[in-house]
């Protein structure tokens, strides 16, 4: 886990998290490279908190790899019951698992949730054609944001859509990845935190 500290709103927290488990080894021959799920991400996540180091916002940031999302989210499921600051003063959670690709642009499970959110984020990446597409689905209880949302804490978990298909197997390696949205994935999360760090609402 990592802290960079609000420039005015210490006390409120945006959290970006990704996991950094993969499936790992079977048998003394096969390995699951896990590039896509979930090496992207962390990679984002890291990207991220290099340029907020240098790019403070109004709110506190917090950048959490989890372990064991692969195994039933528990590195996540024990954050949430043992966290180092309030729930209560999270702002907002992005989770980036499966950033890889984005050839098609990406999906935001609880996008028809916290519509207002995800109307800010579809409105920037429109405004600057960052991404193709930036498409709302509904809540899923599938990554390291569930216990998060369960516990009552606004958060969308953004995977990107296109390019290769290798999921859980061998052949999810770096080679195989497009990364095709990489940049513009980046600049539309920079600008949404941005955003979302200096407005009072929060759904």
């Amino acid at each position: 886990a990592g802290y960079i500290p609000g420039t005015s709103r210490r006390d409120t927290f945006i959290v970006i998290t990704a996991h950094y488990d993969h499936l790992g080894q079977m048998g003394n021959d096969t390995f699951f490279p896990g590039a896509n799920d979930n090496a992207s991400g962390v990679g984002v996540m890291l990207t991220l908190a290099d340029y907020f180091k240098e790019h403070p916002v109004d709110c506190s940031l917090m950048f959490v790899a989890f372990a064991s999302e692969e195994a039933g989210l528990f590195g996540s499921k024990y954050f949430t019951e043992y966290p180092p600051v309030d729930l209560g003063r999270i702002k907002f959670l992005i989770n980036i698992d499966l950033a890889g690709t984005g050839d098609d642009g990406i999906t935001v499970v609880n996008g028809s949730v916290f519509k207002d959110r995800f109307h800010l984020l579809d409105s920037l990446n429109s405004a600057q054609n960052l991404l193709p597409l930036v498409k709302s689905r509904g809540e899923a209880c599938n990554s390291d944001h569930c216990f998060f949302y369960q516990a009552g804490v606004p958060c969308f978990f953004i995977y990107t859509l296109g390019g290769g298909s290798a999921y859980h197997d061998v052949n999810d390696t770096y080679q195989n990845l497009t990364l095709t949205g990489f940049e513009g994935y980046l600049k539309l999360l920079t600008e949404f935190v941005g955003k979302i760090s200096v407005s009072p609402q929060d759904k």
